[in-house]
Parts: C-alpha cells; sequence; structure tokens
C-alpha cells in the first residue's frame, strides 16, 4: 500500500472528527510539520536553559564574595547541585520531570504529526513549502473537495463538512466559553472587600476554569455529556461542579510556590532584553485575557480573532491618549528633564575618559555604567507618558472606529463615549502590559481563593447555561446554539434578528449572537471573492 492510499484510507476511516478537525487546524496554525517540530524543540531547549540557569544564579554563584573577586570561576560554589536546600532541590526535581514530560510528548506526539504532514502533502496536496502562504479557505475548500469525491465519504456519510461544521467542531468547546462570558455567568471577581468589583481573569484562571468546567462537561471524545441536558440532575451536577473548584482551588494554593517561581523566571529571561532595548516598552498596553474573551464572537478561529484585534491596537491607544493627563504629563516631564540631565552629563564624561565608565564610582559599587543605564531608563519611560502635543481631542469618534474591530459596546456606554467613566472601564480592558505581568504574579494568591469563594456561586448557572444553550445538529452532534445562530430560540430584534426570543435570558448579550453572524458572513464572502 502506498502512502497516498494509507493516508487516503484513515480520512475514509477516522473516528473522532472533532480531533481530527483540531490537529487539522493546529497544523495548519504551526505552519507545517518542521516549523512544530523546530518549535517544540526549541520551547524544550528554552525550558532546559531556565531550569539550568535558575539553579545556577540560585545555588551555584557566592554573591557575597563577588565585590572581593575579579573572575568567575573564583566565586563559583563547587559542587553546588549537592549543596543545595532541601526547599531548591525539591524544586529543581519537580522542574525536571516536567521537562521530561514535555520532552516524553514531545515523542509520543511525532506519529499523529506525521500523519497529518501526509494528509496535507497527498490528499490536500499542500506541501510544506506553501502552508505558510496558503489560506484557511483554501485547506477548507479542498477537505470539502477530498471529502464529497471519495464514494466512502460523500453521500453516505452521516457527517457535514463544510465550512461552518468544520470551525463548530474545532470551536465545540471555546464556543460555550464565550457564551458563559457573554452572559457573564463567570463569577470571577475577587473576594476581598477593596477588590471586589475587579475581573482578574488571568492564563492561570483561565486554565483552571476550562479545566474544571470544560473536562466535567464534555468526555474524552469532546462531546456533551447527555446527563447535563437533563434538569432533574442540575443539583447533584452542580455539587459536582463546586467540588471541583474547590479542589483546584487547594492545588492551586499547595503548587502556588512553584509556580510563582516558574513564572518569574519565564518572565525575567523572556521580557528582560526586550525592555532592556526599548524601555518604552513598559508603557504599552495589550489587552486583557478577560478582555479577549468578551470580544471574542461565536465560530471565529483564533488567527481571524487575532488578526481582527490587532488591526485596532493603534486606535485603542489613540483613544487612550485622547484624555487629558495635565498632571502625569507635568510630572512625567519634570522627571525626563531630571534623568536626561544627568544622563546628559554621565554620557559627556565618557567621552573625554572611556575607562571612567566602569571604574569611576558615583555611589558605593555604583558606577558611571549603571547610573547611565538606569537615567537612560528613566527617562525612556517617562518621555512615553508624556502625549503629543499636537493631538486633537475626539475621543467619541476614535473608540467608535475601536468598536468597528473590538464589536463590543455594552449598553451603560450608551451616550457616555466620550466621558471618563467609559475611559476607566475599557482601559481595565486594555491595560499596561506591565500590569498584566503583575496580574499574572498576583494571580497566584488570588487564584486559589476565587476558585474557592466565587466561582462555586456560578456552579447552578454554569449548569443551567449548558442545558439551555445546547442543540443537536444532525451530523454535528451536541453544539452551542449560539454558534448555530438560531435566531429562532436567541434572536433579539433590537440588534436586527428577524424573530424575537421568548425569554430574555436566552438572547446573547449585546448583540453576541447577531454580530458574530455578520462577521463569519462577511468574512467566508470576502474571502471567496479573493479567490475569485
Amino acid at each position: 500500500m502506498t502512502v497516498h492510499d494509507r493516508t487516503t484510507w484513515r480520512w475514509a476511516n477516522v473516528n473522532d472528527l472533532d480531533d481530527f478537525f483540531k490537529r487539522v487546524y493546529s497544523y495548519y496554525m504551526g505552519r507545517g510539520m518542521y516549523c512544530i517540530l523546530l518549535a517544540r524543540f526549541l520551547n524544550l531547549l528554552t525550558l532546559a536553559f531556565v531550569i539550568g540557569f535558575s539553579t545556577f544564579l540560585i545555588g551555584c554563584v557566592e554573591y557575597t564574595e563577588i565585590p572581593n573577586h575579579s573572575s568567575l570561576s573564583d566565586v563559583l560554589v563547587p559542587q553546588c547541585i549537592s549543596r543545595l536546600s532541601g526547599t531548591t532541590t525539591m524544586f529543581l526535581i519537580i522542574f525536571i520531570l516536567w521537562w521530561a514530560w514535555q520532552a516524553l510528548k514531545f515523542i509520543l506526539d511525532w506519529p499523529a504529526l506525521k500523519e497529518m504532514h501526509e494528509f496535507y502533502h497527498h490528499l490536500l496536496e499542500i506541501p510544506d513549502e506553501d502552508i505558510q502562504t496558503v489560506s484557511w479557505q483554501t485547506v477548507l475548500e479542498r477537505i470539502t473537495n477530498i471529502h464529497e469525491s471519495n464514494p466512502t465519504t460523500a453521500s453516505t456519510s452521516p457527517y457535514r463538512v463544510d465550512e461552518h461544521a468544520v470551525t463548530s467542531r474545532i470551536m465545540r468547546e471555546e464556543n460555550y466559553l464565550i457564551a458563559l462570558f457573554n452572559k457573564r455567568l463567570l463569577n470571577i471577581t475577587i473576594p476581598l472587600p477593596v477588590l471586589c468589583n475587579m475581573h482578574v481573569f488571568t492564563r492561570d484562571l483561565e486554565w483552571n476554569v476550562a479545566f474544571c468546567v470544560l473536562s466535567y462537561v464534555f468526555n474524552e471524545r469532546g462531546q456533551l455529556r447527555k446527563r447535563f441536558l437533563q434538569e432533574k440532575n442540575r443539583h447533584l451536577l452542580a455539587a459536582g461542579l463546586r467540588r471541583r473548584f474547590v479542589f483546584m482551588g487547594w492545588l492551586n494554593f499547595i503548587f502556588a510556590p512553584f509556580i510563582l517561581v516558574y513564572l518569574l523566571a519565564f518572565f525575567f529571561f523572556r521580557y528582560f532584553e526586550e525592555y532592556h532595548k526599548n524601555p518604552g516598552e513598559i508603557g504599552t498596553r495589550a489587552f486583557s485575557p478577560y478582555a479577549k474573551w468578551k470580544f471574542r464572537e461565536y465560530n471565529e478561529l483564533p488567527h481571524f480573532f487575532k488578526a481582527r484585534l490587532s488591526s485596532c491596537n493603534g486606535l485603542a491607544n489613540k483613544y487612550v491618549d485622547q484624555f487629558p493627563k495635565e498632571k502625569s504629563a507635568l510630572v512625567a516631564r519634570f522627571v525626563a528633564f531630571i534623568s536626561g540631565s544627568f544622563a546628559g552629563v554621565l554620557a559627556i564624561v565618557t567621552l573625554f575618559d572611556s575607562e571612567a565608565l566602569l571604574n569611576f564610582e558615583i555611589s558605593p559599587n555604583g558606577t558611571i555604567l549603571f547610573y547611565l543605564g538606569l537615567f537612560g531608563t528613566v527617562f525612556a519611560v517617562s518621555r512615553g507618558m508624556i502625549p503629543d502635543e499636537h493631538l486633537i481631542f475626539e475621543p467619541e469618534e476614535i473608540l467608535q472606529q475601536v468598536m468597528k474591530f473590538t464589536h463590543y459596546c455594552p449598553e451603560e456606554w450608551h451616550g457616555k463615549l466620550h466621558t471618563d467613566e467609559v475611559r476607566g472601564h475599557f482601559c481595565q480592558l486594555f491595560t499596561y502590559k506591565v500590569m498584566l505581568f503583575v496580574q499574572e504574579l498576583l494571580s497566584v494568591i488570588f487564584t486559589p481563593l476565587v476558585l474557592w469563594f466565587s466561582l462555586p456561586t456560578s456552579a447552578e448557572q454554569i449548569i443551567d447555561a449548558f442545558r439551555d444553550f445546547t442543540v443537536h445538529v444532525d451530523g454535528l452532534g451536541y453544539v452551542c446554539s449560539f454558534s448555530q445562530f438560531d435566531f429562532n430560540k436567541h434572536g433579539d430584534a433590537k440588534y436586527g434578528a428577524q424573530t424575537q426570543a421568548e425569554e430574555e435570558h436566552l438572547m446573547s448579550n449585546d448583540g453576541k449572537m447577531e454580530k458574530s453572524f455578520l462577521n463569519f458572513k462577511v468574512k467566508k464572502k470576502r474571502r471567496k471573492k479573493n479567490m475569485g
């Protein structure tokens, strides 16, 4: 049997279409087998470097001896690994075991990756050289063609294979998460008096929510468990979900030190060089994980969503800069003047005596080089906080342009787009990158609290949502009814639907389903037009 015949047989006998199409999409996003292998291999090397270098810095250098010696070899601790403390050794063993597990997964995933490479190369006729430039629409059309041309997968197949069906399979679970965020059913507020109104949804908490909810509702094949569709099971299922939240809260609490150490090491090594080269990056903003789930639409694949948000980053920054920041601008100008003056004088000194850069100490152990870097960083950051003097004040118009990409305008914003109140809400969604980093670190503390106290109060509403927002589609199985654009059940005439839902709680908030439908259809029509 040839490779082509074997690949055709595997395609005709796929048992789990959800898993298959997810692997097809992951292969497309990874840009082919060789790019995926290289990325995973380099990730393993990165993890090994972070573990090894962190261990070296923590246990193998005698920092108190550095001022008395001029060579690294003089301050190294001999046989440092054997002299590590019990806590450090435990951390090291856990991280090594985790790395070994990742390496084992890298090896075990090779056969499936090779099969997907053969599927693209022999059936879709898309080699790795072309996959980096081919469109996802082309991939879908070729999958549809081989489905219709193969007698064993065409008219006799019970499964639907078209763009909507494939996307619904890939996003079967994510569509429910989008619905939970849109309907505001997840209580992710911090259960502390001062912070009770804050939504801190970090990657750590995102993983925990997905694990607690999705792995509970869906089976190992990615299909919704039928017991969640029966109202008589509501209280039992809700109690089980609450137990999962509390259990994961304790698990996060126990492993909090390990998570914190990893986050500190990883973010330091990842972002230090970026911020060192361009200190102004510290003051840049990005959409938070919470904002991304609020903005994302039904059946919107990650690469389309990423392109949509990337298109409005510049406008979002322009909107935030619209509002008067005279007090902070005055302080920033003062700090920039002082730090720039010191940096300028130190730079002039080094022009006349280059050795003073390393040898002349302004303070104990503080050389000119140290202070030049310090004042230069402060100057760059403070300059980045000074608004453009030629800025035209039109926040309402710019926010409307931003909303053309985010498709997000809650009812409480209507008629207030020019106000500082809306700006404050928007800045919670589009916040400083350094604040996102701080939130990730603080999530080590906040995540157990949210899992213990906040999310368990949402258990009944979450169970109800899976029952109320699920529909069975022939050839697909049980899927989120919002993703099928069921206007008879969820339509909101206020946002253009021809029918109105019988009950208000069945309608999506802020016209999410109607906007998702239009976005899905417009992109489909645009892609077909581009392909002629």
